[in-house]
């Protein structure tokens, strides 16, 4: 490929990219308005406490006590129920409390949510204690446990306004998947493709120079959009997550804009792709709303460790699987969108 090539085909594609005043409207507004967000959104965790308690005997004077404290108070007909309301993050914990007077004792079991901190660890059995002075007048020899349902993130409580962060960042780079498919379709709907193929330019020329435009779409607007969100904290291994994730949204675009005959049925191929690509998401806005079925998305191991990056500090070696299986992902999608596209040229 001569360099001569490489730049008008470049040059050509950015200007293509940029005069479909859809894609650029998007690409903008989107930055502004997840910036805006960002901002707009609590930058802390809401602290009001919510309890469920599954007793073994009446409570009242107890439940009384706590709903004058202005707790949000759930009242469980069985064990089973109240760990589900801990695991679906609707209460901050549990008790599951069993009293026997004969023994003048009283076992409590706390079931706590990931989030919970340790100085919450320690109010929660203060409060158990205060429930068992408060209903029985007196108090008892109590035996607690505490357990942690799911996975323990104590003290790493997040709020919203950086939870969103590798979530917006991810809808950047994927949202730009239409760009580059309609890029392909244009070439192939106005039979421009056939033309450039007639030159010194090859599949490989094209799909190259469509790919460095690619980068240029995905990369620097996550790139913005972090520095004005979080500035340079964990810059680096950020910068390397976006990088694979750009690659894989492009090789993605290719794909789509491969399979599509027009830019009606490639937007329709995009959609499609865009809405099984975007669950992952779901998993970082509410924790354990996804089972493990997530993980055969690839974009999963693209959004989860950007996630642990930013807002947990991870070390970008721990994710090195995470990103290997995202470059494979991306490496599939390219040799089957240049199979395809090398195949429909050549049939023409």
């Amino acid at each position: 490929m001569k360099d001569s090539t490489f730049i008008t085909l470049l040059k050509k594609d950015l200007k293509i990219f940029f005069k479909n005043k859809f894609f650029t409207f998007i690409t903008i507004l989107g930055l502004v308005a997840y910036v805006l967000l960002y901002f707009i959104m609590p930058k802390s965790v809401d602290d009001k406490i919510s309890l469920v308690i599954f007793v073994n005997t009446t409570f009242d004077k107890a439940f009384a006590s706590l709903e004058g404290e202005e707790v949000k108070l759930i009242k469980a007909r069985s064990v089973t129920e109240l760990k589900e309301l801990v695991i679906d993050k609707k209460v901050l914990a549990g008790y599951e409390v069993n009293i026997d007077p004969r023994k003048n004792s009283v076992d409590i079991k706390i079931y706590t949510i990931s989030s919970i901190e340790p100085e919450m660890k320690e109010a929660l059995v203060y409060i158990a204690k205060e429930m068992i002075y408060t209903e029985l007048g007196y108090g008892l020899n109590i035996t607690s446990k505490n357990e942690i349902l799911g996975e323990d993130l104590a003290g790493k409580q997040i709020p919203p306004s950086k939870r969103i962060v590798p979530v917006f960042a991810f809808l950047i780079i994927l949202m730009e998947t239409l760009g580059i498919a309609n890029l392909i379709a244009d070439e192939i709907e106005r039979k421009t493709i056939y033309a450039l193929l007639v030159t010194k330019a090859t599949i490989r020329d094209i799909l190259i120079a469509k790919g460095i435009t690619g980068l240029i779409t995905t990369l620097i607007p996550s790139i913005l959009f972090i520095i004005i969100t979080i500035g340079f904290s964990h810059f680096i291994p950020v910068f390397v997550l976006l990088l694979f994730g750009s690659i894989f949204a492009i090789s993605i675009g290719f794909l789509a804009g491969s399979l599509g005959r027009d830019i009606m049925s490639v937007l329709a191929w995009g959609a499609l792709i865009l809405i099984i690509f975007l669950l992952p998401a779901f998993n970082i806005m509410a924790p354990g709303s996804l089972t493990s079925w997530v993980k055969i998305v690839p974009t999963y191991y693209f959004v989860m460790p950007l996630h642990r990056i930013i807002n947990f500090g991870e070390s970008i070696l721990n994710l090195i699987p995470h990103i290997l299986i995202l470059l494979l992902s991306s490496i599939i999608s390219f040799l089957a969108a240049w199979f395809l596209l090398r195949r429909r040229t050549y049939e023409s």
